[in-house]
């Protein structure tokens, strides 16, 4: 890549130049050079020297005929600062980007290996609110880049098909009258979690006969066998239907749903847990609150062990839903003898096949070895999921390949739960979700919100536009401004979405980014003249500023290989969008002289490239008009 040439350029001069190590970095500063070099500062300690005096006997022994994209090498202050020949470099950055194309950035560096990556995982008994949204988006930016950079990635949705949830809308529809169909113009799972599991729920609290009924339609179901069971496959499958709509809608895509009542079928958890048994790892409470139950041995960790012992098998013979995790954890792993049958659920909107698991099924999937296993849960999940990392290693698996991509949650702005419809109590400014309270902000309602919004305004500026187009244009604006709130902040930074702000066409938004993108088509649609690589003269410093931001992305994804944080390439889409917008401002492009103006045009091109690229990486829909 051009930048990976501008500092192997400056390490090979400075290693003529006698310094073993080089000690490259980008500088802070561009005013003095693109690359800074730090070796003078180790070397004056050896020497006795000061930093600055050792930098310019380094800079005196480097011979000018040996560069080619640095123009220029000097000492400040102990730093060996190198300056690139713009003519030259410029033409390598474009001629990189436009050669690539769709690949530009990408860096390979996970050919071979393989990732899991587990997300969404939402009950089947509710539709998809906004705190499963950030979720989804997260998990599936993630995917998006670990595959651009070479991963060979698998894309998991865990289906939890039985338990109490389940349970209380079986109870519903086979004993407290509920019908199966809901009404006119809802949705099945907007209706099975509105309306079955809220009133259900209500009505277990209130009566303890209702609360044994569950029990046992928990066990029926656990048990793979029955009327309750056989019904349940059949709302789980309706319900998984809409929620997987819902997650197209956003943009995310899926290779293999796992679905619990298979891990439980298949006895993945007897595997494991006669291993943990044989290990001593696990024993049986005699007395107390919890007699009855198997409890995981947690006394010899330093943290978990202040809460005390974790129960995974209760009195009553069924698993919680933490032992179920660890045997689902250890199957990932590859550290158990069994393996799923899948049979084919349905295709994602890209024609990729999406794969279910079946013991009926006849298709056999094997993982392999796996380089990483990651688990998008939120932080409320934090304890669990140590347990089950513990759990691993205990059993001698490879704990530290398993990672839990913690995230916090998400709420609302107090006008926008208004323009939902929901009571908000006096002076609360922020709004949490609750489903006690009724505050259950739906994706499809938020979306649905967004785009009327985003059509309104769609409406005023294209009033020639058909509407067909206009409501095409105002989803993608939806879509684009929710994912980019979902994934822009820190992980670990509660989210309070605030439509007013999250649709501003100016400013760190979606829309912003897609306005820029849609801003560079249009450039290049007026032009008549082919873009060139070629700059005529020294380039701007509002060109050299975007030039220089295009020419870091291969180094940012290289990063994030080691980090997985989604926040710095959304804050590189922000950065470069806004370079763009002041190189607009500076530098005009179709009024400018012929060969400036083919070299702009290059610019735009690239950056059209570049910011398509990202846009990709991060799930936000390309308009080439808006």
């Amino acid at each position: 890549m051009a930048l990976r040439k501008l500092m192997e350029e400056a390490e090979k001069l400075l290693r003529s130049a006698g310094v073993e190590e080089p000690k490259i970095e980008l500088s802070r500063d561009p005013r003095y050079g693109e690359i800074s070099s730090l070796a003078a500062f180790e070397l004056a300690k050896k020497l006795k020297k000061s930093p600055n005096e050792v930098a310019s006997e380094i800079v005196d022994r480097i011979r000018s005929e040996q560069m080619e994209l640095v123009k220029d090498v000097e000492a400040v202050r102990g730093y060996i600062n190198f300056k690139a020949n713009w003519i030259k470099y410029s033409e390598e950055i474009l001629k990189e980007i436009l050669e690539k194309g769709e690949r530009y950035g990408s860096t390979e560096i996970g050919a071979g290996r393989k990732i899991i990556i587990e997300h969404t995982s939402v009950n089947p008994n509710k539709p998809l609110h906004v705190g499963h949204a950030r979720n989804t988006c997260l998990g599936d930016s993630l995917a998006r880049i670990l595959r651009f950079i070479g991963y060979d990635v698998i894309v998991l949705n865990y289906v939890d098909d039985s338990g109490a949830q389940m349970a209380d809308l079986i109870l519903g529809f086979t004993e407290l009258g509920y019908p199966l169909d809901p009404p006119e113009e809802m949705r099945f799972d907007e209706y099975c979690g509105d309306i079955v599991y809220v009133e259900v729920s209500k009505k277990v609290e209130e009566d303890e006969n209702l609360a044994e009924r569950r029990r046992k339609i928990v066990e029926e179901i656990e048990s793979g066998r029955g009327r309750c069971y056989e019904l349940n496959k059949k709302v789980v499958e309706r319900v998984l239907r809409d929620q997987i709509k819902t997650c197209w809608r956003l943009g995310a895509t899926y290779n293999i749903l796992n679905m619990e009542s298979q891990i439980i079928s298949l006895n993945i958890w007897n595997e494991i847990f006669d291993k943990l048994k044989e290990k001593k790892l696990v024993y049986r409470a005699e007395s107390g609150a919890k007699a009855g139950c198997w409890l995981l041995d947690l006394s010899k960790h330093p943290i978990l062990s202040k809460e005390g012992d974790e129960v995974l098998v209760r009195s009553d013979g069924t698993t919680t839903y933490v032992a179920r995790d660890i045997a689902y954890a250890a199957w990932k792993l590859g550290g158990t003898s069994k393996d799923f049958k899948y049979s084919i659920w349905g295709a994602n909107p890209d024609g990729g096949k999406i794969y279910i698991t079946d013991e009926a099924g006849d298709i056999e999937l094997k993982m392999g070895e796996v380089d990483r296993v990651i688990n998008v849960i939120d932080v409320r999940q934090k304890r669990p999921q140590e347990i089950v990392k513990y759990a691993l290693k205990l059993l001698g698996l490879r704990s530290e390949k398993y990672v839990h991509y913690a995230y916090e949650i998400v709420a609302l702005s107090r006008k926008d739960a208004e323009r939902l419809g929901y009571c908000v109590e006096r002076g609360e400014k922020v709004v949490h979700m609750s489903g006690r309270k009724g505050l259950y902000i739906k994706v499809e309602e938020m979306l649905n919100m967004l785009k009327d919004r985003a059509l309104e305004e769609v409406k005023k500026r294209h009033e020639d536009w058909s509407m067909e187009k206009m409501i095409s244009v105002a989803e993608k604006i939806a879509v684009g401004a929710l994912r980019y709130a979902l994934i822009k902040p820190d992980i670990d930074k509660l989210i309070v979405l605030d439509t007013d702000e999250i649709l501003r066409l100016e400013g760190d938004t979606g829309p912003y980014l897609q306005y820029s993108y849609a801003r560079a088509c249009r450039i290049l649609e007026k032009s008549e003249d082919e873009p060139s690589t070629k700059p005529p003269a020294e380039p701007l410093e509002a060109e050299k500023r975007l030039l220089r931001r295009m020419a870091i992305l291969p180094k940012i994804l290289l990063e994030f290989d080691e980090n997985l944080l989604i926040k710095p390439i959304a804050n590189y889409a922000y950065r470069l969008a806004s370079d763009f917008n002041d190189f607009y401002e500076k530098a005009p492009v179709l009024k400018a002289s012929k060969d400036v103006r083919r070299f702009r045009l290059g610019i735009v091109m690239a950056f059209k490239v570049t910011l398509a690229n990202v846009l990709r990486l991060l799930g936000i829909p390309l308009m080439e008009e808006m």
